[in-house]
């Protein structure tokens, strides 16, 4: 009996335990500052751009505690890098909506239409409640218009309008000249390409990166490569395939030479996009035609980037072209695929040329003078060692800045590149603080080469 009673008492000891313990776990859910689960309420995240300078990201947020933060992270990628940036709302008014607006084409950023996005919301209440939105994802476009798309193969083209022939257009020139520049480069693309293609040029202007007032109003631009796999298209008249097939070609050579150390210098990067043209066009030709004529072309040397002298557009395509030819018809494909490769590995076109040609830039240069009737020059002999070829302002946390090419053409055609820049050469670059980035985001994205020409006299 007495044991019987013992075991009862043992009994509801441990359930009077039990139900401690229980309370006590229910107090500490509940103690001033910690985690409140549920307290933050955030509706669906939106995204606008009705403006293509600048994307404006909203959320609704419910938040009884009152909202001390919200906070947008977001990221874009391409196939060479990851760019990263946080940017913190005003909540001065409280809970409610709250609104950051990203710029995308300013002095100090670049992002081009047609990146790939994702970004969450990071939400704190005054009570340091915290919630997170689930990962959005969209392709960046010009909200100005009602885009289509339409995929073929390893390509997919953006229109709006009456576009879609061009569309089509685009999708069998992208197609047409990857193959070919693959095969003279004796590489492969691996990864999805898009191609963003405006009615007209001045309808895709403020799509556009900035270049000065007087290159502006005297060129026209075709199309841009903004980053290693998007091409712009912003000017679909009179040579639209022509523009198509250059700036994809720009997507080829940027896998071909590009590499950890430099990229390519714009003569030998827009010489072989203009070679994968069905022709350079009567502009290129005529104008390093008359510049032979009069000796008036440039040392390889000082070609690394394109003119930004209007007068001498179509003068630097012109005669990156030629050079490019005379390289395949004396040497044969196989050598400029080495060419290629060699620089890709050591950053040194001089280096990379002797390696394959037995001869640096001046030599090749001279080769070229000699092949279309000029006498050769006698250069000094190098005397420092080879400098690195110029590159743009590193930003923090290893933003690399863009390297360039791009085409724009004169009536019947014609080409011209921006100069090269730096790019990262990591793989995943950590996410940045947008605010202090202060050069070109579409650095480390691989912005690349425009498709320029001369607009013709009135």
């Amino acid at each position: 009996m007495i044991d019987g009673a013992k075991a009862m008492i043992g009994r509801h000891r441990l359930f009077e335990a039990a139900v401690l313990a229980l309370a006590f776990t229910a107090a500490l859910l509940v103690l001033p500052g910690s985690a409140h689960a549920g307290t933050i309420t955030a509706g669906e995240p939106s995204h606008t751009s009705a403006d293509p300078r600048s994307i404006v990201f909203k959320v609704k947020v419910d938040a009884p505690a009152g909202l001390q933060s919200a906070t947008l992270d977001y990221k874009l990628f391409n196939p060479d890098t990851t760019v990263g940036g946080s940017q913190p709302a005003d909540v001065s008014g409280g809970a409610g909506e709250v609104t950051v607006t990203l710029e995308t084409n300013s002095p100090t950023r670049y992002i081009p239409i047609g990146s790939r996005f994702t970004y969450t919301w990071t939400l704190v209440d005054k009570e340091g409640g915290r919630a997170v939105t689930p990962q959005r994802e969209f392709i960046f476009l010009d909200g100005r218009y009602q885009w289509q798309q339409k995929t073929s193969g390893n390509f997919t083209a953006y229109w709006y309008g009456d576009n879609a022939r061009n569309a089509d257009l685009a999708l069998q020139a992208a197609a047409s000249s990857t193959a070919a520049n693959e095969a003279l480069l004796n590489v492969k693309i691996t990864y999805p390409i898009r191609l963003v293609i405006w009615r007209q040029e001045s309808e895709g202007e403020m799509a556009q990166v900035p270049r000065s007032r007087t290159l502006d109003r005297e060129t026209i631009t075709g199309g841009t490569r903004v980053a290693p796999d998007v091409v712009h298209i912003y000017d679909p008249y009179g040579g639209f395939v022509e523009v198509v097939k250059h700036e994809i070609a720009h997507t080829v050579t940027k896998v071909a030479g590009d590499g950890p150390f430099a990229h390519l210098p714009s003569w030998i990067d827009e010489g072989t996009a203009v070679y994968a043209q069905s022709d350079p066009g009567t502009e290129y030709r005529s104008a390093v035609d008359s510049a032979v004529r009069n000796d008036s072309v440039t040392r390889l040397r000082s070609m690394t980037s394109a003119s930004n002298q209007a007068s001498r557009v179509n003068v630097f395509y012109g005669q990156s072209w030629s050079t490019v030819k005379f390289m395949i018809d004396k040497y044969g494909q196989p050598k400029f695929a080495e060419v290629y490769k060699a620089f890709k590995a050591g950053g040194d076109m001089d280096a990379a040329l002797k390696q394959v040609y037995g001869v640096d830039q001046d030599g090749l240069y001279n080769q070229w003078r000699q092949s279309v009737g000029l006498k050769p020059i006698d250069f000094p002999p190098e005397t420092s060692t080879v400098v690195p070829q110029a590159q743009g302002t590193r930003a923090p946390l290893g933003i690399g800045t863009p390297s360039a090419g791009s085409s724009s053409q004169a009536a019947g055609g014609g080409d011209a590149a921006a100069a090269p820049a730096e790019k990262s050469s990591s793989k995943l670059m950590p996410a940045v603080i947008v605010g202090a980035v202060t050069v070109l985001l579409a650095a480390g994205m691989g912005f690349g080469a425009f498709r320029l020409s001369r607009k013709p006299k009135a």
